[in-house]
């Protein structure tokens, strides 16, 4: 059980740093996270107890009007520096031979959720390739020819964009002379039910990046079977 003071300090933590950016603090906001990573915090745990949270409230009060797009644009951004700074601090020299190939549809916020999913699997030593989103179906088919990836990730961010998925799993399925990627989908729809994934035809799906690893390790099992639904 997940100590309930280490739960506060991380809440606090998040707090603090969305706060400073919506103050347009965006030099202090970044180093409320980096001091504490330097002195130890491991980048995954702000990764997903920090940064995720802030994410979800900051989308909360963009559909709650208590923001406007602009900020919201600009808390995103800064956010995406941020990884960029942290990277480096998990870099992983232990690789799997496995790759992945993640891309979304949906907004510049749903974007950052999908980076936060390929960051994580280049932490445990796949090599990813990010799209990120609203990446046309032409292309990903390119990309999945030239690069046959081991798994595919997708996510929308709305429900609306649960057939455009579909259709893309199928496409991939169709594509002559590769062997099947695994398929793992994640965003809101998926979180709500669990089961949309089986009936878009992908093979898993995961509520945050550090479920997602787990789950394509059991993609990858010996025993594991690839029987998507089409």
């Amino acid at each position: 059980m997940a100590n309930p003071s280490i739960s506060q300090d991380f809440s606090l933590l998040g707090n603090t740093y969305l706060d400073l950016l919506l103050k347009g603090q965006r030099h202090k906001a970044l180093q409320a996270i980096l001091d504490p990573v330097e002195a130890g915090l491991p980048v995954t745990t702000v990764y997903i107890d920090v940064l995720q949270p802030v994410m979800y409230e900051l989308g909360r009060l963009w559909q709650m009007d208590e923001i406007d797009v602009a900020t919201e644009h600009y808390v995103t951004a800064a956010t995406q520096l941020l990884m960029a700074k942290l990277f480096p601090h998990t870099l992983n020299q232990r690789r799997v031979s496995r790759s992945m190939v993640g891309c979304c549809l949906g907004s510049e916020l749903h974007e950052l959720g999908m980076r936060m999913v390929c960051d994580f699997f280049e932490f445990e030593g796949w090599d990813t390739y990010f799209l990120g989103a609203i990446t046309p179906s032409d292309n990903l088919m390119s990309v999945m020819r030239s690069r046959q990836p081991d798994l595919l990730c997708l996510s929308a961010t709305m429900s609306f964009g649960l057939p455009q998925i579909r259709d893309l799993i199928r496409a991939v399925h169709a594509i002559p002379d590769i062997k099947p990627p695994r398929i793992m989908v994640g965003g809101l729809p998926f979180i709500i039910s669990p089961d949309l994934s089986s009936m878009v035809g992908a093979d898993a799906t995961a509520s945050d990046a550090r479920l997602a690893v787990k789950a394509a390790a059991g993609l990858f099992l010996p025993e594991a079977t690839h029987a998507p639904t089409r």
